[in-house]
């Protein structure tokens, strides 16, 4: 995988076990798509399918990554994302593109879903003091239903390494999703991988703020198109800006993609 991103070997091990052992739809690739030539691989798109319930609709996300050509064989590379895109999906997605790619994957119909990175501190609201979180392993004590879908994407996420936990009030629970990230290297944060809804993390921010903050990471970061609401912070326009072609995610919802399954 020479030119992908320097990370340990393991690292991609560990990644192609978990598409090893996902269930994927019916009709998808399991790894992805890959050229070769005199039998080595010489370029490769890896792919995340997933097929899951929104809103009471059932639909298919189907995320590249680690997308990668040699440069002698740049030619095969639009056959490659080809062969993707016809693959069953209702959303593809391109959440962490080179910049250098931007007008290849726009010519194919990808739009920029997110412009930019929030960054918010939710451990400095006061207000909402009342909530409590459970971990995975503490469903069980939820006093409001988990349903089987929101229980499902906390135990994949969880068991990729994510910060995932149940939060609830008096009116009602919310699944979060977070993935452990560095700023410049230094700066322990948490991206924001799902919640039902991004109003959710204001109105549970102290108490995911806290949560947080007894995991080491003070600073959450949010892909999106503004700061967060209520939550003090800044917002970086055309910082990582995220692509889709298809039917665009919410904002706060990078289930099953490379940045919560991979940390990417």
């Amino acid at each position: 995988m020479r030119r992908l991103p320097r990370l340990p070997r393991q690292h991609w091990h560990a990644a192609l076990d978990l598409l090893r052992r996902r269930d994927i739809p019916d009709g998808t690739s399991r790894y992805g798509y890959l050229v070769e030539s005199d039998e080595k691989a010489v370029g490769v798109l890896l792919a995340i399918t997933s097929a899951f319930d929104r809103n009471g609709r059932a639909t298919i996300r189907s995320n590249s990554s680690s997308w990668y050509v040699r440069p002698e064989f740049r030619a095969f590379a639009g056959l490659m994302l080809s062969g993707w895109l016809r693959s069953p999906a209702d959303t593809y997605l391109n959440v962490f593109p080179a910049e250098h790619t931007f007008a290849i994957i726009e010519q194919r119909g990808f739009v920029r879903f997110t412009n930019g990175m929030a960054m918010a501190l939710p451990a400095a609201v006061w207000r909402g003091g009342g909530a409590r979180v459970l971990a995975v392993d503490r469903l069980a004590e939820a006093r409001f239903p988990v349903t089987a879908e929101d229980r499902r994407l906390l135990l994949d996420h969880w068991a990729a390494g994510c910060v995932a936990f149940w939060c609830e009030d008096r009116v009602g629970g919310r699944p979060f999703v977070f993935r452990r990230r560095w700023l410049k290297s230094r700066l322990p944060c948490a991206q924001l991988i799902y919640c039902h809804d991004i109003r959710d993390l204001t109105r549970f921010a102290r108490a995911v703020g806290r949560h947080l903050w007894r995991h080491g990471l003070p600073v959450v970061l949010v892909a999106g198109n503004a700061r967060v609401r209520g939550i003090p912070g800044i917002f970086i326009n055309n910082k990582y800006p995220m692509y889709c072609r298809g039917e665009p995610p919410r904002i706060g919802d990078l289930a099953y993609t490379e940045a919560g399954l991979f940390g990417f």
